[in-house]
């Protein structure tokens, strides 16, 4: 399949360059060529260069000039992140960028209207979508195997924040320059994920976040309900507080819940119970999932002068369903008498 061979990589700081999802090697494994990547960091920049065989750049700006890459990898500070887009937008690069492409959901809008007047090849890596029990839920529920659904859980909780101090990226801690904590890291997924087997648009109807735990500006914990206009309640857990670390272990849950069908993950794939059913399916030989397949798939796709599977419409829709909760979760400050 034809896929762009030279790409960039901004930011490369940011935790997912090296660590979790780890572009860097998912670019290598694709047999890449890695031509550029930048950090404000020197070292940082200089160190991911000589390990991935590329060339080191402090401004990003200047990368894109010298190298003209086919295609972009943009990560980045959250608050930074309209900044570049903007940029790469203007210099006409094709790219994936990193959720959440900003910390306030108007933002986000505006830079997804600017994609859409300049006619920009925009992609986000929700790599959730490419998941075996996504995808059969999917599927099921199309086929009509569900029946009316009555609820969906996605949790996701992962080791400590002090992973991002240790992965480079200690400006996750920071609520002005993150946007907030495990909501927008790992809560996004779950709004992503929710919308993608359903194909409806949900409201907020509550949210709770805590700090308990680390004791930080952002949150370390979040819940957060939405409700569907077919009926169905989608539960969102996420956090920072599986108390395994350095072991990079997560403590997870996705159930989808019907009338006739509840189907959930097993270490072997998918357990699906009804009245005359229980066995476990497990995910056909080949099958592939991940950061990997969501970041093969974008490169593939633009190599067709096809949409990215995730366009810009997609994390939009699922920033504002974190600010909803936000302004549902957050205090107000008291009115100054």
């Amino acid at each position: 399949m034809t896929m762009p061979k030279r790409i960039a990589v901004i930011d490369v700081s940011h935790w997912h360059s090296t660590y979790d999802a780890s572009y860097l090697r998912i670019l290598q494994s694709l047999e890449r060529d890695i031509v550029g990547v930048s950090d404000r960091d020197a070292a940082i920049a200089a160190d991911r260069a000589a390990r991935f065989n590329s060339v080191p750049f402090t401004d990003y700006r200047e990368m894109i000039e010298r190298t003209k890459p086919e295609f972009v990898i943009a990560l980045g500070r959250h608050s930074e992140m309209p900044e570049t887009f903007r940029y790469l937008v203007g210099a006409g690069v094709p790219f994936i960028m990193e959720k959440p492409w900003g910390v306030d959901a108007e933002t986000v809008a505006g830079l997804v209207r600017l994609a859409e007047e300049k006619g920009a090849w925009v992609g986000a890596p929700f790599f959730t979508r490419t998941m075996f029990w996504a995808q059969e839920a999917k599927r099921r529920l199309e086929a009509g195997e569900f029946g009316r659904l009555s609820h969906m859980v996605f949790r996701m909780i992962r080791p400590t924040m002090q992973r991002y101090v240790e992965w480079d990226s200690p400006w996750m801690n920071s609520l002005a320059v993150a946007g907030g904590g495990s909501l927008v890291n790992l809560g996004s997924h779950g709004f992503d994920i929710a919308r993608f087997i359903t194909g409806e648009e949900p409201e907020v109807v509550s949210a709770v976040i805590s700090n308990a735990v680390h004791q930080e500006e952002v949150e370390d914990y979040a819940h957060v309900t939405l409700r569907f206009p077919s009926g169905l309640i989608f539960h969102n857990e996420v956090g920072y507080t599986m108390p395994t670390w350095p072991k990079n272990s997560t403590d997870g849950e996705q159930k989808v819940a019907g009338e006739r069908l509840l189907l959930r993950t097993v270490p072997q794939g998918v357990h699906l119970l009804a009245p005359n059913r229980d066995e476990v399916v497990a995910p056909p030989e080949g099958f592939q999932s991940g950061f990997g397949t969501i970041v093969r798939e974008t490169l593939e796709a633009y190599g067709r002068g096809e949409p990215p599977p995730v366009g810009p419409r997609e994390l939009l829709q699922a920033v504002r369903l974190i600010h909803q909760a936000y302004a549902i979760a957050r205090p107000r400050q008291p009115q100054q008498v």
